[in-house]
């Protein structure tokens, strides 16, 4: 068999919420007009991913479904993908290129650049995109439409392996793909990303006494939306990145402690110059 009669087989490690979507939003990707073939290992949900089609195997091991691919996505806690690499690596063919969608990737990319065989090519992505929610049952092709990617390759990753996740990422709804170093990424990420999440579930740590959904509204709903969060999940990424979470939050909470003073003093002016800051600043993030 050549290769333009050979599939185009994709692993995905982890077909839970985020890899069970991105199985579903890989149907129809072409790679050089070849057939795709999706290869699923979980444990819990890849019998269930397999019954509706969401992929078109499942394999018994981590190692078994990498084997023969030529690209492997990684879509599971920092931990286990970790884990996962370990244990997969030497069995993957020259020329794969490996990928993850952890939302911490400088420790990762650390791991991989001294361990990763170099007859592998890696570049991570991070989606922009997610729900309350997880587990394949929440799983959605349309989950990653429109959504921001970041692409972190290694510093030994060619281009033609980078152009290839570029256009798995539009494929499957990107509207605008950047390229990271991973210092970068998580350093802003620790702002969008994390610190939003500790806000969230800070807002949610206790709540008033006869408080009803009656009493609630929009902004409510937006900023603790994610707070209905894993917590085993999210307690690995806040402590792979927390030395540049730390910063963001120590001024998160200058400017609360800013709010309240001028409250307590009711100082009309420092309220309503920290609320026109804020607006300001709004505006401008959104013409980034």
């Amino acid at each position: 068999m050549n290769e333009q009669e050979r599939p185009f087989v994709i692993s995905i490690l982890g077909v839970g919420l985020m890899g069970g979507s991105l199985a579903m939003a890989l149907r129809g990707f072409g790679a050089n007009r070849r057939a795709l073939h999706i290869i699923g290992y979980d444990p819990v949900s890849a019998a269930d991913a397999l019954a509706l089609r969401a992929i078109d195997e499942a394999a018994a091991t981590p190692e078994q479904a990498v084997q023969n691919a030529d690209v492997v996505f990684y879509c599971s806690s920092p931990n286990s993908i970790l884990r996962n690499m370990r244990d997969t690596f030497s069995y993957m063919k020259s020329g794969c290129v490996a990928s993850d969608i952890c939302g911490v990737k400088t420790e990762l990319l650390e791991f991989i650049e001294n361990e990763m065989p170099r007859s592998l090519h890696y570049v991570g992505i991070h989606p922009m995109a997610g729900r309350e929610n997880s587990g394949f049952i929440n799983a959605s092709a349309e989950l990653y439409m429109n959504a921001g990617f970041l692409l972190i390759p290694s510093r030994r990753a060619p281009e033609t392996a980078v152009r290839l996740m570029r256009d798995i990422c539009v494929h499957i709804g990107a509207r605008r793909v950047l390229v990271n170093t991973a210092e970068e990424h998580d350093r802003i990420i620790g702002y969008t990303s994390d610190l939003m999440h500790i806000a969230a579930t800070a807002l949610c740590e206790e709540y008033p006494p006869n408080m009803t959904m009656a009493h609630t509204a929009g902004a409510f709903r937006d900023c603790t939306r994610v707070a209905h969060i894993d917590a085993e999940l999210w307690t690995e990424l806040l402590l792979l990145n927390g030395e540049r979470v730390r910063p963001h939050l120590r001024r998160f909470i200058q400017s609360l402690e800013s709010f309240e003073r001028a409250l307590a003093s009711e100082d009309a002016a420092a309220l309503r110059d920290l609320l026109s800051t804020a607006a300001a600043n709004k505006e401008a993030m959104q013409r980034l």
